[in-house]
């Protein structure tokens, strides 16, 4: 599997080949070393309450567009320049409900750039 990992020190993206270790010592262009935490989960696990708050204090801004009848996008800005974004849809028109459509883009959004950002909250 591959993921994304940003440099810290730069705010370099680097894709890094993932074989199920927990912390993975990764080196950018610039040759940053720098440990990222690989943090699993799935559509139905909860950011721990700590590391949603420091993720949430590094998103600048949030921006929300719905883009059918049916779906929802949502992209999250942060600080160092990183997009993520997280999406949510609905199989029938008649339950598509823009708050809830919002909201489960948001935690999706949330969910990657925690994959993402690993090693910005060690």
């Amino acid at each position: 599997m591959v993921i994304e990992s940003i440099c810290p020190k730069c705010g370099e993206i680097n894709n890094i080949e993932h074989h199920g270790e927990q912390i993975l010592t990764v080196s950018c262009k610039h040759n940053h070393f720098y440990e990222h935490i690989v943090i699993p989960y799935s559509r139905t696990s909860e950011i721990k309450d700590d590391k949603r708050r420091r993720l949430e204090e590094m998103i600048v801004e949030k921006k929300f567009q719905r883009m059918s009848e049916k779906s929802t996008i949502c992209l999250l800005i942060f600080e160092n320049g990183y997009e993520v974004e997280g999406r949510s849809t609905v199989r029938n028109p008649e339950d598509f409900h823009l708050v809830i459509g919002k909201d489960k883009a948001y935690e999706q959004a949330l969910k990657h750039a925690m994959v993402a950002l690993g090693a910005y909250l060690v």
